[in-house]
């Protein structure tokens, strides 16, 4: 909706939106935004849309241009991915070390309503779900009652998936099944194992690979071997009945990164499906082949190929925000890495029994015992504020009613004339003269970025 762009972590950019355009003006008649899963944001991705909105309305320093903000999310779930990032990289770019957060009512949820309240169990599993979430770290023993434990992989696929022949084209049945997993290796041996269980007829998609303008002396077969979780594969095998996930906005809201339909024919240069959940459930749509650019790769390449993937199972950071009436928790090969994800595995699911774990085994003392899920936890997410030298400037509450205070004291009212000099000077001086540093709070400071944005 608001055209943000992909940028890096630590850039504050600006919104793609023209401010003579039809958004532009929608913008500018908008009185509330409702944004959820706000936690997993990247702080620098509100900060560019505070930015972009003081531009399109024209109201410098009220936070989002004036307009109402709400926003929800649980610290218990996860935190922004920062590639190659650790635990000090997720808490400095979560929205949490963001220079508006102080200036956030907050107000708290103190109920878990997906589960099924009328039942004991589910409250004590409700109590054990949040009692998990802001835990230890390390491995920790899930209690009784808490999902049903099962010996194997295909026991765990099985328990899924049951009578899955039965109901290989059945919306209803996929909709609200899944299994998740830390890791996309885990996933893509999970989907092939659902996979093999379909004897519909296979047909195969094989991609075309081109190299980037400045790679011309790799051969194409290099790329073909190529595998990325931003990319579908070189080689992709699918079959009527297949549930698959879209991974570019394709026709958004309806078709997004992360929608999940199911195949009910395959063509040549087309594949038709059916949308898995949501408001377009059960509506047929068409999937083209479309080039992609590998963003994550050593090598830099073009990928032609059906922007998909098998999606019986998916992994916990892609299943944040959904609920499934069954689902499996995979973690046997690899154990959750970042914080929250056991917590947000653990809560996809309505009632305790819907839940199915499988952790594997481990040798202790000539003996083999199931593992011990690890938690990750960072407890500094909990705490009231940050502390003292992680805070930004300090900030300067504005309410509706009251005007932007621009400096300590009133700033003068008259009319500003502009020199003719401002013409023939850089953009940076142009700022300086025009939006002096002593008539900005010290929390709206602009950066390089912000102020070649506000000069053009």
């Amino acid at each position: 909706m608001f055209k943000i762009p992909l940028m890096d972590y630590n850039k504050v950019c600006a919104c793609s939106i023209k401010k003579n355009s039809e958004l532009a003006k929608l913008l500018s008649m908008t009185s509330l935004i409702v944004w959820d899963e706000v936690v997993m944001a990247n702080k620098n991705t509100l900060a560019t849309l505070d930015v972009s909105l003081w531009d399109i309305l024209g109201v410098p320093g009220r936070f989002m241009g004036g307009i109402v903000f709400v926003c929800a999310g649980d610290f218990r779930q996860i935190l922004p991915v920062i590639r190659g990032g650790g635990m000090n990289d997720e808490l400095e770019y979560c929205i949490k070390s963001g220079y508006f957060w102080d200036d956030l009512l907050k107000l708290e949820l103190t109920r878990i309503v997906r589960l099924k309240a009328d039942d004991t169990k589910n409250k004590i599993f409700a109590k054990n779900l949040l009692a998990l979430g802001r835990g230890e770290s390390g491995p920790v023993k899930l209690p009784e009652k808490f999902g049903i434990v099962v010996e194997t992989r295909k026991e765990l696929v099985d328990k899924v998936y049951d009578n899955l022949e039965e109901n290989h084209l059945n919306t209803s049945y996929f909709e609200k099944r899944a299994i998740i997993s830390p890791t996309n290796d885990d996933v893509d041996r999970i989907n092939l194992m659902v996979y093999d269980k379909s004897e519909e007829p296979e047909k195969v998609y094989m991609s075309v690979d081109t190299a980037m303008e400045e790679v011309t002396d790799i051969q194409t077969s290099v790329f073909n071997a190529i595998t990325s979780p931003s990319l579908p594969l070189h080689m992709l095998r699918l079959k009527v009945g297949s549930v698959i996930m879209v991974m570019r906005n394709i026709c958004p809201p309806k078709l997004c990164n992360g929608s999940r339909v199911i195949v009910t024919n395959l063509k040549k240069y087309i594949i038709v499906g059916k949308i898995l959940g949501g408001t377009h459930r059960d509506e047929q749509v068409l999937l083209p082949r479309i080039t992609l650019e590998s963003t994550d790769t050593t090598i830099p390449f073009k990928r032609k190929q059906f922007p998909v993937k098998l999606s019986y199972a998916m992994t916990i950071n892609k299943s944040q925000g959904q609920t499934f009436d069954r689902c499996g928790i995979l973690l046997d090969s690899a154990q959750c890495f970042a914080h929250g994800q056991l917590y947000v595995a653990c809560s996809r699911v309505t009632s305790w029994n819907s839940l199915i774990i499988y952790t594997g085994w481990e040798k202790v003392n000539d003996d083999f015992r199931k593992k011990l899920p690890r938690n990750c936890v960072y407890k500094e997410l909990f705490v009231e504020s940050l502390s003292e030298e992680d805070k930004p400037p300090e900030a300067v509450v504005v309410s509706d009613d009251q005007e932007v205070a621009l400096a300590e004291e009133e700033p003068d009212q008259s009319i500003v004339e502009i020199p003719k000099e401002v013409y023939t000077i850089s953009e940076e001086e142009a700022v300086d003269m025009l939006l002096p540093a002593s008539y900005v709070p010290k929390k709206y400071l602009l950066d390089d970025h912000q102020a070649e944005f506000i000069a053009r």
